[in-house]
């Protein structure tokens, strides 16, 4: 069972492999936390038990790069797996009692993805067993050495499933006959590859493909168009005749649900679990009682719970523990001991571990010890409506300590924009900025994930109209139920945030004080022009442009619609001052985007700051640069929000709002 002493052997292990700061809360201080503490790396992050609950592994900070570091309870011993000084460890997963699935990568911001390097099976000696595995699809031992993989070999344009034994590089052709173009398998709990989900050239059709073993032919169950995807398959159940399947419900707006499935009638089943205005989530199963357990969700709940044990104890951790968010994890193959990462509207994730069978529940680490919970505000889910009606979740966090006044409001809009919610939880950036005393808006315009099928289509196509109505709306509920200044409003996102940034200065040129767009899409014709972008580099005989003409529009049919609202194109409607970074070396949005929009407002005399980090991609990796960006971010919003006398600096416009359906 761990212990202080134990955590403390950790804390001063890292600390001397890192120039850790100490881990406890700081003495009072009389002015807000400073930029460093909301860019440093979480002291712990990821927590997850091995599959025999003996270890615990935990992603940690060592040489100022994410690290994997291991504690063995038995042996009362702490051991930092991987010793990265140029890269992280993006994420990892147990294969086996003893050996882990590790993916290295350079990150950006918030943990972002900015370029993924290599994947390694290590064992937890921090032995290398294999560099470069396949993708990992299901695990038939306990060690971790039969191993079902897929890998892209036979063809560029379809995987395949291995039977692998990583220690001897021994590998068996599962699927030798094929439907071809097959994107991913299902296999059952025995190692049967019986499922295939098949995406034909183009990317205009789904099918989904069935066979009883791995010697069966495969039969074709469904052929749906790519844009319905009503099916998508998670895993057999331990029967290895029920498919658990996500399935858009059309009763709930198209919300995902999870449904048994029966493969052998072609016939969708009892639902098992549905959240409330969400999507279903990870389908969580209990190896011991061979059930499903729960399924994982975006909402502050957290899981909703399946079977009636773990709904139970669920309620009397919630007991033990109110107030929090208090989420789940166990080892696969044994649920005595329990990770509980419990975190609030204002409290950072601290994990404790329960054991079920003393039921003790104790405290083991903190992801940001750092911080006081009076320096933080609360970060809480609501929901306002469109213009249209439609209801828009979203985040909003208020300044904890305003100065009297209504406070600034700064709207942070996310990348994607097709991207999964944020959900539930601390936000480093929303704190840092809150800590400055200002308001912050997280909407969740339509065309986020997560809320349901029709939500998602709804953003269709809709670049710079209802996706943009949708912030500047969310907007207008704040000030007119009297929460922020009017007056003093900015907007701030990366990728197509940076791009819902530049239009909406242009947009709505009276509302917005200033903006900060961070590599950001600057012309909606350059997503389908730039050949050396990664859309494009990455195009799979032409399936990544048809999924942009679904989602963006088709520039050979609908240009002066892209045009509309490209900003490149209306650079002289923008009065707000400007903040315009890049990233030198970015290949998802090249930074002739940025390069095209200092030009356009170079031609019209705007002024802007640019400021350009050779050295990075799509997101700030580098410790000094993060540093950098943010104290011009601090500068310049300090500079731009300031209260002024009379009226805002947006009146200076003309007025008048850019409607691109005129």
């Amino acid at each position: 069972m761990m212990n202080r002493g134990l955590l403390a052997s950790l804390i001063l292990m890292l600390s001397m492999h890192a120039s850790a700061q100490s881990v406890n809360p700081p003495a009072a201080r009389t002015g807000p936390p400073p930029i460093e503490d909301f860019l440093r790396k979480p002291k712990f992050s990821s927590l997850t038990l091995s599959p025999d609950g003996k270890l615990l592994a935990a992603i940690v900070p060592i040489n100022g790069r994410r690290n994997l570091a291991l504690i063995d309870f038995d042996k009362n011993d702490i051991v930092a797996l991987t010793n990265l000084r140029a890269q992280d460890v993006y994420t990892y997963e147990w294969v086996g009692d003893r050996m882990l699935h590790v993916q290295v990568a350079n990150l950006g911001e918030a943990g972002r993805l900015v370029e993924l390097k290599q994947d390694v099976l290590i064992d937890t000696t921090g032995r290398v067993v294999r560099n470069d595995p396949p993708v990992i699809i299901g695990t038939l031992d306990r060690a971790g050495d039969d191993l079902l993989v897929e890998k892209a070999e036979r063809s560029s344009r379809s995987t395949d499933v291995y039977r692998y034994n990583p220690r001897t590089n021994d590998r068996q052709l599962l699927t030798g006959d094929t439907p071809g173009n097959v994107r991913r398998f299902v296999a059952d709990r025995t190692g049967q590859v019986r499922i295939a989900v098949s995406v034909p050239s183009g990317g205009e059709r789904t099918m989904l493909y069935y066979r009883r073993d791995n010697d069966a032919k495969w039969t074709l169950l469904r052929d749906d168009p790519a844009e319905d995807d009503p099916i998508r398959p998670i895993a057999f159940g331990f029967d290895n005749k029920t498919l658990y399947v996500r399935a858009r419900n059309a009763s709930r707006g198209g919300l995902f649900d999870i449904y048994a499935y029966d493969p052998e009638t072609n016939a969708l089943g009892e639902r098992v679990s549905a959240i409330r205005d969400a999507d279903a989530g990870a389908l969580l199963f209990d190896y011991e009682k061979k059930v499903p357990a729960g399924v994982r969700d975006t909402s502050p709940a957290g899981t909703t719970w399946v079977d009636p044990e773990w709904k139970a104890l669920q309620a009397s951790i919630d007991a033990a523990m109110p107030g929090t968010r208090n989420r789940l994890s166990w080892g696969r193959y044994d649920s005595n001991r329990v990770i509980v990462e419990t975190q609030s509207a204002t409290q950072p994730p601290v994990f404790f571990l329960f054991d079920r069978k003393t039921s003790r529940l104790q405290e083991v680490a903190s992801a940001y010890p750092w911080f006081k919970e009076s320096e933080l505000s609360a970060r809480n889910f609501v929901r306002y409506k469109a213009r249209d009606g439609l209801s828009i979740p979203g985040f909003l966090t208020m300044p904890r300590h305003p100065d009297g006044a209504k406070p600034p409001l700064v709207v942070v809009i996310h990348g994607g924009p097709y991207v999964p919610a944020d959900g539930f939880g601390f936000d480093p950036q929303v704190q840092f900025l809150a800590s400055r005393g200002y308001a912050v808006l997280q909407p969740d315009f339509r065309g986020t994930i997560g809320y349901g099928d029709a939500f998602y289509k709804a953003g269709w196509k809709q670049w710079g109209y209802a996706m943009q109505d949708d912030v500047t709306d969310g907007v207008k509920w704040l000030i007119d139920t009297g929460k922020v200044d009017a007056d003093r409003v900015c907007l701030f996102g990366g990728s197509y945030g940076g791009y819902a940034t530049l239009w909406g200065l242009e947009k709505e040129p009276q509302m917005f004080r200033c903006g900060i767009a961070q590599v950001a899409v600057s012309d909606l014709e350059l997503i389908f022009d730039v050949g050396w972008s990664d859309f494009m580099a990455g195009e799979r005989d032409g399936d990544s442009t048809n999924t942009f003409k679904r989602w963006i529009g088709d520039p050979s049919k609908e240009k002066e619609k892209m045009r509309a609202v490209s900003p490149i194109r209306h650079a002289d409607r923008i009065q707000a001052p400007l903040m315009l970074a890049y990233g030198a070396a970015d290949r998802r949005v090249p930074i002739v985007h940025g390069k095209e929009m200092r030009s356009a407002l170079d031609q019209y005399d705007k002024p802007y700051e640019w400021v350009v980090y050779d050295d990075e991609g799509h997101g700030f990796s580098d410790d000094a640069n993060r540093l950098d960006f943010y104290r011009r971010i601090e500068a310049f919003l300090a500079k731009n929000l300031a209260v002024r006398s009379g009226s805002s600096a947006a009146a200076t416009a003309d007025g008048k709002s850019l409607d691109p359906a005129r």
